[in-house]
């Protein structure tokens, strides 16, 4: 099993809301055990936190606070690499949040909606 081993805990997004645009409004998330964050098939972290819902604003906020913030896909196979979310600063200034690597089928946009 292929796994990601990240210290202390780390923000697990289950499902998003988009806005008119397609744009990632908002998240569901919870909170895991960084050592238990899985990149295996079926395999997902045991939460510490309940599931909750916030705006874009508050994982931006988090991830520059360098907490870790990983997708959990339904079925999600093997991988090779770790997917992560990051921050990514468009050229107008504005932020938005994506999976990083960017991958076909691995993206914000392919998680359940809210």
């Amino acid at each position: 099993m292929n796994t990601q081993a990240l210290e202390g805990p780390a923000h697990v997004v289950t499902g998003v809301e988009l806005d008119a645009r397609g744009e990632i409004r908002r998240v569901r998330w919870y909170l895991a055990d960084g050592g238990e964050v899985a990149l295996a098939a079926g395999s997902a972290p045991r939460p510490l936190s309940d599931e909750s819902v916030v705006d874009t604003l508050e994982v931006v906020d988090k991830l520059l606070e360098a907490e870790p913030v990983v997708p959990l896909f339904p079925g999600q196979r093997d991988l090779t690499a770790p997917l992560v979310v990051k921050v990514h600063v468009q050229p107008d200034g504005t932020e938005r949040i994506e999976v990083d690597p960017s991958l076909p089928g691995c993206t914000l946009r392919d998680l359940p909606r809210l």
